[in-house]
């Protein structure tokens, strides 16, 4: 079972969110964001979970592949590619001013 999240930690998250695709209107960030990296990150900025145990948490998985490459191109994450059975690393780049 996934960690809940704190509410500061979301808010800091829909926050980050909101300035980017304030900044980006005409590529805003896919509309679950808020949802995947609460999910992802919800009390660190390190995520080694698999796609199918992200995927697990009610994403399809092809649109949580399409969100993830969108987040990485956008560098509210950076991968770090696992091997075998040693799942991808994510971290997770939100802007200063709002992460606590």
């Amino acid at each position: 079972m996934p960690m809940p999240i704190d509410p500061h930690r979301r808010a800091d998250i829909a926050a980050a969110v909101a300035a980017y695709d304030a900044a980006h209107p005409a590529a805003p960030l896919p509309r679950n964001t808020v949802r995947v990296l609460a999910v992802m990150f919800p009390s660190g900025d390190v995520c080694q979970q698999s796609l199918e145990a992200i995927a697990g948490e009610g994403f399809d998985r092809t649109r949580l592949r399409a969100t993830l490459r969108r987040l990485i191109e956008a560098r509210f994450l950076s991968r770090h590619r696992g091997s075998g059975v040693v799942p991808h690393t994510y971290h997770l780049h939100l802007p200063p001013l709002v992460q606590r």
